[in-house]
C-alpha cells in the first residue's frame, strides 16, 4: 500500500531543502526538484521503516509571491488555451460535417475551411448505406484494372489485358505476354 505525504521545498543557496510536515524529522536536500523528491522519499521510508516503493512525495516548492503570481497567471492560461482547443475542435468537426452534408466534395471543404482533404474525410467520415457503397466501388474498380494489367518483362510496360470472355482462358507466351482466349474445352 502507497501512501503519498506532503513536503515542501524552500530555496537554500543552490540547493533545495526539503521537508515533510507529517514525519518528525523527515528533513533532506537536493540539488534539483527531482533529486530533492526523490531524497524526502528515502527519508520517510527510512524514518518510517517501510519501503520506498510504498512512499509517494508531493512535492510543493515555496516561491516568492510574484513568482507564485505569475506561475498561477500561465496556468490559468493554460487552461484556458486548452479549453478553447477543445471548442475549436468541436466547431471545426461540425463545420466539416455541415460543408460535406451541403454537397461540397473533402477537397472543397477542406480549401474552404483551410484544412487537408485528408482531415476532412477524418472529421466527417462518409457514414451510411451511400458511403459504404461508393467506398465497396472504388475498391472493386481498382481490383478489377489493377487485376487486369501485367507487366511485359520485354517492353517493360504495362498492358491492360481486358476480361477474357466467361469459360475462355487467356494464355501466356513464353515472354509472359498474352494472347487472344482460347476456349478451355
Amino acid at each position: 500500500m502507497t501512501t503519498t505525504y506532503q513536503a515542501t521545498a524552500r530555496r537554500s543557496g543552490t540547493w533545495w531543502a526539503v521537508e515533510v510536515p507529517n514525519v518528525p524529522g523527515a528533513h533532506t536536500q537536493g540539488r534539483n526538484l527531482k533529486e530533492a523528491e526523490q531524497m524526502a522519499r528515502e527519508a520517510v521510508a527510512l524514518l518510517l521503516d517501510v519501503e520506498e516503493d510504498q512512499v509517494l512525495i508531493d512535492l510543493c516548492p515555496e516561491l516568492p509571491q510574484a513568482t507564485a503570481d505569475i506561475l498561477a497567471d500561465f496556468q490559468a492560461r493554460r487552461a484556458a488555451r486548452e479549453e478553447a482547443e477543445g471548442a475549436e475542435r468541436t466547431a471545426q468537426e461540425a463545420a466539416a460535417r455541415a460543408l460535406k452534408a451541403a454537397g461540397l466534395s473533402v477537397r472543397d471543404a477542406g480549401a474552404v475551411l483551410g484544412l487537408s482533404h485528408q482531415r476532412i474525410a477524418q472529421l466527417a467520415p462518409e457514414t451510411g448505406p451511400a458511403g459504404s457503397e461508393r467506398v465497396r466501388k472504388a475498391v472493386t474498380a481498382a481490383t478489377k484494372s489493377k487485376a487486369h494489367t501485367t507487366k511485359n518483362p520485354v517492353s517493360g510496360r504495362t498492358v491492360g489485358g481486358g476480361r477474357a470472355a466467361a469459360g475462355t482462358t487467356t494464355a501466356r507466351t513464353k515472354a509472359g505476354a498474352r494472347r487472344k482466349p482460347q476456349d478451355a474445352a
